[in-house]
């Protein structure tokens, strides 16, 4: 299994350099890929643009990929991100993904509501051709770029059966937040797989990236406490639209966090913390202590995962801490 990371953003209080220092140790023990998400600053936090952050890393590693996890159609245009993403990849040829998606925190925070299937579909579309260079009609207008990016992978970030199966028939592969529950995963592939046939691909040629939050501490009640203010923001992310493969019996404590959940209060104080029921920080994180991260790891490595990108604490303290533990305790293990 590989083991990657998902950079999320970033307290004001630490330094670009900081951050940097993070990668290239991230890199030297074996995380890969390593990725950053893009999101507007009108939350409490200090939001750095990721493209500023890529363009560092790709000077800052040697071999690791790296990308955007995520980004979506509506905060830039698709010209401006097929731009980006290709220059990024001048700087590190090769090593390069752009990850997407219908949009989350980002898009609702500027008022806008997710991006539909037909778009996300036209989304796809237009990124690949302007990728590769190809003349493409969008928004009335023919765009036609200079890149010539053919090999340059777009990942689709989904959590829904919709989305998963259109990453399944057009994306080079998929990024899933839906959780780490066995059951969970089989029900990903399935919708995946359902996309694979429309395209007529087969089973399993489409990779798949399972993101989640890894937090690690040697008192397991007061790690999993926490970080229940994270894991709310994870949680809803999926359970926005549908409750997408929750068991029936856990369906009242999932509706009850969902109806309850306040959008604008994000963060470590978060009070949507204390919505997080143990089903639900279980679904989307790995939490507890190092025997309890080992252990979990151990079976979704055992479930086929092959790619295993780790959404992090908020707190750089904490994030230090999953990643030097994952090092030194999960990778030697299972890492390719």
């Amino acid at each position: 299994m590989r083991i990657g990371l998902h950079i999320g953003p970033q307290n004001e209080f630490v330094a670009p350099e900081r951050v940097l220092a993070f990668v290239r140790r991230a890199e030297d023990w074996g995380f890969d890929p390593i990725t950053f998400a893009d999101s507007v600053s009108l939350s409490r936090f200090h939001i750095r643009d990721p493209y500023v952050y890529l363009a560092l890393a790709a000077g800052a590693t040697r071999k690791a990929t790296i990308g955007t996890c995520v980004t979506n159609p509506l905060t830039r245009h698709l010209s401006v991100t097929a731009n980006a993403i290709a220059s990024i990849d001048d700087l590190c040829p090769g090593r390069t993904v752009l990850g997407i998606g219908t949009g989350d925190t980002a898009v609702h925070l500027v008022g806008e509501e997710r991006v539909r299937l037909a778009p996300m579909r036209q989304a796809l579309r237009v990124l690949r051709a302007l990728l590769d260079g190809s003349p493409i009609e969008h928004g009335g207008a023919r765009l036609a770029s200079n890149w010539r990016k053919p090999g340059l992978p777009i990942y689709l970030a989904a959590g829904g059966p919709g989305t998963l199966a259109l990453g399944g028939e057009m994306a080079d592969g998929v990024i899933t937040l839906a959780g780490l529950d066995p059951d969970v995963l089989a029900w990903v592939r399935a919708c995946v797989g359902e996309g694979e046939a429309r395209a007529d691909r087969s089973p399993g040629t489409v990779p798949i990236w399972v993101d989640g939050l890894v937090s690690i501490g040697a008192d397991r009640a007061a790690t999993r406490d926490a970080i229940r203010p994270r894991i709310a923001s994870l949680a809803n992310q999926n359970f926005r639209v549908a409750y997408h493969a929750v068991p029936e019996a856990r369906l009242p404590e999932v509706r009850a966090f969902r109806e309850a959940y306040d959008e604008t209060d994000l963060g470590a104080g978060s009070r949507n913390g204390r919505l997080v029921t143990d089903y639900i920080l279980d679904r989307f994180g790995i939490v507890g202590t190092p025997a309890d991260a080992i252990a979990r790891f151990e079976a979704l490595a055992e479930q086929g995962v092959r790619t295993f990108v780790i959404a992090q604490p908020f707190a750089q303290a904490e994030r230090d801490m999953v990643l030097e533990t994952v090092a030194r305790e999960v990778i030697p293990r299972i890492g390719d």
